[in-house]
């Protein structure tokens, strides 16, 4: 019986949290500020604010998109003025990328915003709610990546 019961909670939870992954994305992207560069962007230059000057390859890893992807954004980027890049003194073959002025401005600006536009969701939670997903959430995180790391490549 108890068995089930685990099933039956497992299950209930794969339902939610399939309906929570797209409202969260959609909302995520509802929230970003009008004088951003796009939701992806906002996070590149907030993983470069946050984690300083990366390789292409570490921020390839910390946004989770592919290195074709970042490429693409740097450039992007590197064409607004808003990123510079410059050979990577540890590594001559790969290339460090860092905030320019103008990136530093727009980061704190648009992260900022965005960041209290987003919290309004959580606003509808109880404070003992919140505490729980503060407790849950790292470590729901946390066993996600390891299971994802588990998991044979698909071919």
């Amino acid at each position: 019986m108890a068995h089930q019961t685990s099933q039956s909670r497992s299950e209930e939870l794969v339902a939610l949290f399939t309906e929570l992954g797209p409202a969260w994305g959609a909302w995520t992207k509802a929230c970003t500020p009008a004088s951003s560069v796009s939701y992806i962007r906002m996070r590149l230059l907030n993983a470069l604010h946050t984690d300083g000057a990366q390789t292409m390859s570490q921020l390839a890893h910390a946004l989770g998109v592919t290195q074709r992807r970042v490429t693409a954004l740097v450039d992007a980027l590197d064409d607004d003025g808003l990123v510079e890049r410059r050979p990577n003194p540890a590594d001559g073959r790969s290339t460090v990328v860092s905030l320019t002025r103008g990136g530093t401005a727009l980061q704190k600006l648009t992260w900022d915003e965005y960041r209290t536009d987003i919290s309004r969701a959580f606003n509808d939670l109880s404070p003992e709610q919140q505490e729980q997903l503060i407790a849950i959430t790292p470590v729901l995180t946390e066993a996600l990546r390891r299971h994802t790391t588990e998991r044979p490549t698909p071919r």
